[in-house]
């Protein structure tokens, strides 16, 4: 596993003392929005829901 480093210099944010990071996701605005509300009807956050598709994904893998 590669450990990822901040800038030299770079003050810690509140997230990153907490051991939380930001991730960036190119998606087509459909699909954004598909995902808002999906979260929102499901009474989940999108974090929560990135978190939920990402162990199914883990348990069952991608079939092509």
């Amino acid at each position: 596993m590669v450990k990822m480093t901040r800038k030299s210099g770079a003050k810690p944010s509140g997230s990153e003392e907490q051991g939380l990071a930001n991730i960036n996701l190119k998606v087509s605005e459909d699909e954004r929005w598909a995902f808002k509300e999906w979260c929102v009807q499901h009474r989940v956050s999108q974090v929560d829901g990135f978190r939920r598709a990402f162990e199914l994904l883990q348990r069952h893998g991608i079939r092509d």
